[in-house]
């Protein structure tokens, strides 16, 4: 496992890895959010999640067919093209994601129409692409929601939040990081391995204190944050799966700078150590 870690740290995974480690947070995304809906929706949670999707990726169409034109034409061109980049038939229990747009590809006819259809699309096209869905999905979550759950808002953090412990916490083991000397350097390290795959702070500065176990991580934002109806409130939420990592190390994450609420060109994050309240 240390040749994948030096190459998360270096930022020198292929671009169709990439892609494939972008589609299958996307996957893993819609799957805990789905689960995170069940106790108010039971049965009717993935129907709900898919149709709120569906229009993410009617969001995503516009744009996609703005950049490559042979995208428009084909009564299921929208259906084959995203069920491909999200490799759905890699994971065929995730076919549900894209029930509300008619289903995804199915069968040898409509896999190999799907691929030809992404044929114009280099890895690099793919990867940007899905990168892009993850904030948008998030926004038309925060929109959607609301009319069948309640406090729909704290609920995605809170899933956000357990996303970020968990990934930390099988990060932590596959590389052998449960001992480590510094937590900042480390939580930064585990930080930048999601930021990297999904294009957030492409350029990037950090500082890691051990003797103050604190530290900070800076740089230029995330692909979605000018798309529309993002705001505020989504860097927050967001930032909870970054609080759920940095806990794993026994950090409190603070995020100190955003430009949806600040301005500027870069968002900016504090880690400093959890403080653990006495009782008098």
């Amino acid at each position: 496992m240390q040749p994948l870690r030096e190459a998360y740290r270096r930022e020198l995974i292929p671009a169709r890895v990439r892609w494939w480690l972008a589609a299958e947070g996307m996957r893993d995304w819609y799957r805990v959010v789905a689960r995170g809906l069940e106790p108010s929706l039971g049965a009717q949670a993935k129907p709900v999640l898919s149709r709120v999707g569906a229009r993410m990726f009617e969001r995503r169409w516009d744009v996609m067919k703005e950049k490559w034109p042979h995208l428009r034409s084909g009564d299921r061109t929208q259906a084959l093209v995203m069920s491909a980049l999200y490799r759905s038939e890699r994971n065929p229990k995730a076919a549900w994601i894209f029930d509300a747009m008619g289903g995804a590809a199915q069968g040898p006819v409509e896999r190999a129409r799907a691929m030809r259809l992404l044929l114009p699309l280099r890895p690099k096209d793919r990867w940007e692409e899905v990168t892009v869905h993850l904030g948008e999905l998030l926004i038309v979550l925060t929109e959607d929601l609301p009319a069948h759950v309640p406090h729909a808002r704290k609920l995605l953090g809170d899933v956000c939040f357990a996303m970020g412990e968990r990934f930390a916490e099988r990060v932590k083991k596959a590389f052998g990081m449960n001992d480590f000397d510094n937590a900042p350097e480390a939580a930064i390290e585990v930080l930048r391995m999601s930021e990297y795959v999904f294009r957030v702070n492409p350029k990037h500065w950090h500082e890691a204190d051990a003797k103050t176990s604190s530290g900070f991580l800076e740089g230029t934002a995330c692909p979605w944050y000018a798309r529309p109806g993002w705001n505020g409130a989504h860097c927050g939420i967001f930032g909870q799966f970054q609080s759920g990592i940095s806990s794993a190390f026994g950090l409190r994450y603070h995020l100190a700078k955003t430009i949806p609420k600040h301005g500027g060109t870069t968002c900016r994050v504090d880690l400093k150590p959890i403080q653990i309240r006495k009782s008098s």
